[in-house]
């Protein structure tokens, strides 16, 4: 979708805008994009809900993203630590890989 500056304005009571806004949130949509998706498509599909534990590992895959963004700058500068950083990082991996799938 483009730039989204047209604006629509509807007309509903409090009590409608706290139901809309309920669904909305259950939907994990914030109000306008779930007032949209609903008028365009006549109907709005929930994004899917994790467990805690699933949310642990996201929280973990983004640090282990920001992690390997570490060594490719010790790669591009040729900095000693790569080796060290890598072991540690690669052992932590083992780790979690463990934790989350070994029962």
């Amino acid at each position: 979708m483009g730039n989204k500056s047209s604006e629509l304005k509807i007309r509903c009571t409090p009590e409608e805008k706290n139901r809309i806004a309920k669904r909305a949130k259950s939907a994990g949509k914030n109000l306008s994009e779930f007032a949209r998706e609903m008028l365009l498509k006549g109907k709005v599909v929930a994004a899917p809900q994790f467990s805690e534990m699933q949310q642990i590992g996201i929280k973990l895959l983004y640090q282990y993203a920001n992690r390997f963004t570490y060594i490719g700058n010790f790669m591009k500068s040729r900095d000693g630590r790569l080796y060290t950083e890598t072991q540690s990082l690669a052992k932590e991996i083992r780790e979690v890989i463990e934790q989350f799938f070994k029962a």
